[in-house]
């Protein structure tokens, strides 16, 4: 993991656990992660890593490619950035919910980012967890989470 304090993950993942199982999902298996920064990505990967039960993580760059995914196999949970850069991951959860309404969503985002996280929720996404700013990495995503 990249400098994750590992409380904090596992903080993270116990929330992730939990959503699913809230949802009648049962354990985390398979997640799908949607991000366009790569780095932000393997950050969310990794610190989803030490889950016993998950058996895959994939990830993709946009909406359309979400959807697609989804459609060849429905995972547990879908994760998805969003950021002030771009619309990105508000538009992908848009596609992915208006298709898979059912499907468990949770929207990753730091502090600085409140507005189009809060347009996410807006749309129905489940869970949310939130970054530091302060503790970014380059690519302006996490080091661990601050809020769930």
């Amino acid at each position: 993991m990249h400098r994750h304090d590992s409380l904090t993950a596992a903080v993270a993942r116990a929330l992730v656990t939990k959503i699913c199982l809230l949802t009648g999902r049962g354990p985390v298996t398979t997640v799908l992660i949607c991000d366009d920064r790569a780095t932000a990505a393997q950050g969310l990967a990794e610190m989803l890593q030490p889950l016993p039960s998950l058996v895959d993580t994939t990830w993709v760059m946009d909406g359309f490619a979400l959807v697609d995914a989804y459609a060849r196999r429905p995972v547990d949970l879908v994760l998805i950035g969003v950021h002030g850069e771009n619309n990105v991951g508000g538009e992908a959860i848009g596609l992915m919910l208006g298709m898979n309404p059912t499907a468990v969503v949770m929207v990753v985002g730091s502090v600085a980012d409140a507005e189009p996280l809060a347009a996410a929720f807006a749309v129905g996404a489940r869970g949310l967890l939130v970054w530091e700013p302060d503790q970014a990495l380059s690519d302006g995503y996490p080091d661990g989470p601050l809020v769930w």
